[in-house]
């Protein structure tokens, strides 16, 4: 839902996996518990469905809508770019990469990209979430656990970049601390017409 760009492989980094918790989701099934677990991708042994699952979320059609940047709609080409990066992923030391699951199914991801910018590490956040677990409060935990992920490696801000126009992805950003910083006008062609990006950042204690 918001832009995140992979980055080259270099040296691992083995981070320890948080252990799974349980909440409530308000919205599915009238709000009944459910098992809610973040996974560390780096550290995750990922199963042929998982692909799959993160391969028909990212080409989703209402979450294409909503993407800056589509590589493919095709789930099959996407399941291989998924299973080409997953594969590199445990080298990338600059990149933080968690999976969110309900009941344990794959239902939403989140990247970092980390970089130095003016002598700050700052990270550059990118997030999906499958439509079927949208307004859920799924997408807010999913993006909370990825700021304290990325206070835990040290960053320093947070960045990313979402279409104005998505008012629901910037309310969660939000309410998870970050704040609108500038809307470039017209920056991208989305359905035949000019979008306008909005870039939001967060300062991290």
């Amino acid at each position: 839902m918001v832009a995140y760009r992979p980055v080259e492989p270099s040296a691992r980094v083995q981070i320890p996996a948080p252990a799974p918790s349980t909440v409530t989701v308000p919205g599915l099934d009238m709000g009944v518990r459910m098992s809610f677990q973040i996974i560390d991708g780096k550290s995750y042994v990922f199963k042929d469905e998982d692909l799959w699952a993160l391969a028909e979320m990212e080409t989703h059609p209402d979450v294409v809508k909503w993407n800056l940047s589509v590589r493919t709609c095709d789930k099959s080409e996407m399941y291989e770019l998924f299973k080409k990066a997953i594969r590199k992923l445990p080298m990338e030391k600059d990149q933080i990469f968690l999976v969110g699951k309900l009941n344990g199914k794959v239902a939403g991801f989140l990247g970092i990209l980390c970089e130095t910018k003016c002598l700050m590490r700052v990270g550059n956040v990118g997030i999906t979430v499958h439509p079927d677990y949208w307004n859920t409060g799924f997408g807010t935990q999913l993006l909370k656990a990825g700021v304290a992920r990325a206070q835990e490696e040290g960053l320093m801000k947070l960045e990313a970049e979402t279409l104005f126009s998505n008012k629901a992805m910037i309310r969660i950003a939000e309410k998870v601390g970050f704040k609108v910083e500038s809307v470039r006008k017209k920056l991208i062609k989305k359905s035949g017409k000019r979008e306008d990006i909005a870039l939001l950042s967060m300062l991290l204690k």
